[in-house]
């Protein structure tokens, strides 16, 4: 840094400014008789026109939300229960039920195995899973359970309540923060269970919508409350007609300290998503707020947030898909190019899938950057065996679809591989997205097909990278039974068997490892979005440069550095180590190299070619450049004469001269003075108007005339974004005075300091 200091001699030496440094009818999906019957179990109820169901949907025979278990177990139904288990089940017993290819291994189990409900034949079966931190929340069609993860092969049941028993209730579940959400289904006024109970609190005729925990100590949950979406009793506010809970997506907004769900109902005539708010620190004080119009019943939805910000209805003959802005007022409402808030979504399209006919569409998952839409339907309601080799008749049974969720393209389709058996159930079930870095990967869960990872990374070409294939569950078919759902979470496969619990697998494949670790995931909610990472890391060589000279055998140290800042570093590895001596032992060219490569697993080299020369050559001739600040001014400027009873703009100047060696330069002016800062002075007497400056000159950047600051904040004059020599500068001073301002006989000047610095010496 170098400073000069410029008096002031005449009528008005003038400083410069400092800157500093820097859901319609009764809602009946599954109307379940007490002795179910083959031919008239449908899925979702299907078309039953005594169920109130208005024809979104084609009558089908079975459904796996009603179906009979013949080999359940049959001791005495479980009720609720708390406390750990002693450890995980042994894995033995599964070691030959499942065909799965060499890089799938059973890691560790949990078992369950269904309880008959009294009173009626529908299995108490496993359905879907949610995990938070440590922890998986497996739901079932009495209550849930969660059970510790923190080793995958050794999952713990921490709790597991039996008390909320549906008779054809799959109980879906959703958590976030210290709040669990289990659905109900469909309406509870058949039979003996139009007097059920959930955890003591009678469930009411009719009622179906949702149930909340609170989880805070998830050994102990504490019921909070129901929630009625029903045909009627509904709270104030709520809709007269309601439709039920089928299943729940859960969208946060931690901002504003709620969680919303999308809930899909319960009924075919209910065209859309039944949109529900409740408070993360009173989970008592939740509402259901309205319907968002899908043009399409909605079974399963799913929400991506992040930059996104889309929500999926998947349903009847296809899907549509929302847009929202959780910036926005969560009741506003929008357009498609200004969607509207988080509790008022958008609706951008609707898409029809011409091979499903009337449906049923199921379920539907988004790739993390939002790219590709990948959609599945559910023919035969999930209870017939849809995946046999020879289904000419129904060719599109097998039939998984990707779409470009922007446009509504199709983009690819696949078909089951693995054809199965005429005793065994099997459609695309539930799947969701693995969030790896780069290509994109699912994890499907297919009923007695089992376990299923694709690669739609090109989405006209899917493939089938890995599978669990669990054997017939029985010699008889059995219309529920096998995986549930499947979900990816943390490095780990985590596998809702129908009968017998969780399983918990390891998947050997380089891109699965590959992956981002959210803390959180729930089964239709993508809690992040973000850009596949197909760059790899940047490579910078700073010793050997390229076209260096050594001497043979001289000592020269390696330096180089890798930066990624997408996935991050995996491996940075020179020709030797960066720190050590680099190879000069060899007369003649040689070749340094660094590979690099990101948590994606792309990979990126940087080679430089420098030259080794005998002992007896000569060294290579140059100098060094000292480092130089020099600021010289010239003389101090003088006013003219200030006249009194005027207004006036005075101007002077004067030059300085700059030399600099630095990588980059400031010329700034301020004045010392404690008081009068910036302002010209005569003995007792100060001008009212400050003191003004700028420079200019042919190397450097000037600023706009600008009062002069103190020293505690300098005026920045002018800048150098590189060396200069010998500039010549222009030091502009202003002066304003008005007609009314008194003017003492003398001399008004200031002292004033100009100091030349830089950050890049």
């Amino acid at each position: 840094m170098r400073t000069k200091r410029l008096a002031g001699l005449a009528a008005g030496v003038v400083a410069a400014l400092a800157v500093g440094a820097l859901a319609p009818s009764a809602a009946q999906a599954h109307p379940c008789a007490m002795n179910w019957s083959l031919s008239t179990a449908t899925f979702l109820s299907a078309n039953n026109s005594a169920a109130g169901w208005a024809g979104s949907l084609p009558t089908m025979n079975n459904d796996s939300d009603c179906a009979p278990v013949e080999d359940a177990y049959t001791g005495p139904a479980s009720i609720a229960t708390t406390g750990a288990d002693a450890s995980a089940d042994p894995i033995g017993p599964l070691a030959d039920v499942f065909e799965k290819t060499s890089n799938m291994t059973i890691l560790g189990y949990s078992q369950r195995t269904p309880p008959l409900g009294t009173g009626t034949s529908l299995a108490d079966i496993n359905s879907d899973i949610a995990f938070k931190g440590n922890l998986a929340f497996q739901g079932h069609w009495s209550g849930f359970r969660v059970l510790n993860i923190s080793d995958p092969a050794n999952p713990v049941q921490l709790y597991n309540t039996e008390a909320c028993r549906h008779t054809s209730g799959q109980g879906d579940v959703v958590v976030h923060g210290n709040i669990l959400v289990r659905t109900w289904d469909s309406s509870n006024s058949t039979g003996a269970n139009a007097n059920a109970t959930c955890m003591g609190d009678p469930v009411g005729t009719g009622f179906e919508g949702i149930h909340i925990w609170n989880i805070a100590d998830p050994a102990n949950p504490v019921y909070v409350r129901k929630l009625r979406m029903a045909a009627t009793g509904n709270d104030a506010g709520a809709p007269a007609v309601g439709c039920g809970a089928h299943t729940a997506t859960g969208v946060p907004d931690d901002a504003r300290g709620n969680l919303y769900l999308y809930v899909g109902g319960s009924s075919g005539t209910c065209a859309g998503m039944d949109i529900v708010r409740i408070s993360l620190t009173n989970p008592s004080d939740a509402v259901f707020l309205r319907r968002a119009n899908a043009n399409r019943q909605c079974h399963d939805n799913n929400v991506i947030t992040g930059s996104l910000n889309l929500a999926m209805c998947a349903g009847g003959n296809g899907f549509s898909v929302f847009k929202f802005d959780p910036n926005r007022p969560a009741d506003e409402a929008g357009t498609p190019e200004a969607p509207g808030g988080i509790a008022n979504p958008t609706l951008l399209r609707s898409v029809q899938v011409p091979e499903i006919g009337g449906g049923p569409a199921h379920s539907g998952s988004f790739s993390y950057d939002g790219k590709v839409l990948i959609f599945g339907w559910e023919p035969g309601g999930g209870t017939n065996p849809r995946c046999q080799a020879n289904l000419s008749t129904s060719p599109n049974d097998n039939l998984l679809f990707f779409y470009d969720p922007a446009t509504g393209t199709r983009l690819g389709t696949m078909t089951h591989t693995r054809p199965q058996s005429a005793i065994e159930n099997c459609t695309w079930h539930n799947f969701n997205v693995v969030p790896t870095y780069k290509g994109y990967y699912a994890v499907s869960g297919n009923y007695q097909k089992g376990i299923s990872v694709i690669d739609f990374s090109n989405p006209a070409a899917a493939t089938e990278v890995a599978y669990a294939d669990p054997k017939p569950f029985s010699t008889n078919f059995q219309p529920t039974a096998g995986d549930w759902s499947t979900h990816f979470y943390n490095g780990k496969i985590y596998q809702s068997d129908i009968r017998r619990g969780l399983i918990t697998w390891d998947l050997d494949h380089d891109l699965m490892r590959r992956v981002r670790t959210p803390d959180l995931s729930n089964p239709q909610t993508q809690t992040a979005s973000f850009a596949q990472d197909l760059e790899g890391p940047a490579i910078s060589i700073a010793q050997p440069l390229e076209g260096a000279q050594f001497k043979q055998g001289q000592q020269h140290i390696a330096d180089f550095s890798c930066t990624d800042s997408d996935s991050g570093v995996e491996s940075c590895v020179g020709t030797v180590a960066d720190g050590a001596a680099i190879d000069t032992s060899k007369i003649g060219y040689q070749t340094f190299t660094v590979t690099a490569k990101d948590r994606a697993g792309t990979e990126t080299t940087k080679s430089v070619t420098y030259v080794v020369n005998s002992t007896d050559v000569g060294s290579t001739p140059g100098g060094n450049v000292p480092a130089t600040l020099a600021l010289s001014l010239g003389t101090a400027p003088t006013f003219p004469a200030f006249v009194p009873g005027v207004d006036g703009t005075y101007n002077a100047s004067t030059t300085a001269n700059v030399i600099s060696t630095a990588g980059n330069g400031l010329i700034s002016v301020s004045d010392p003075s404690s008081t009068n800062t910036g302002k010209l002075v005569n003995g007792a007497f100060t001008l009212a108007q400050p003191l003004q400056a700028s420079a200019t000159s042919a190397a450097g950047t000037g600023s706009a005339f600008a009062p002069v600051g103190g020293s505690a904040a300098p005026t920045s004059l002018l800048t150098y974004t590189g060396p200069t020599s010998n500039d010549t500068v222009t030091l502009n001073f202003r002066q304003t005075i008005g007609r009314t301002e008194a003017l003492r006989t003398g001399t008004y000047s200031k002292t004033l300091t100009f100091t030349l610095s830089t950050t890049a010496p």
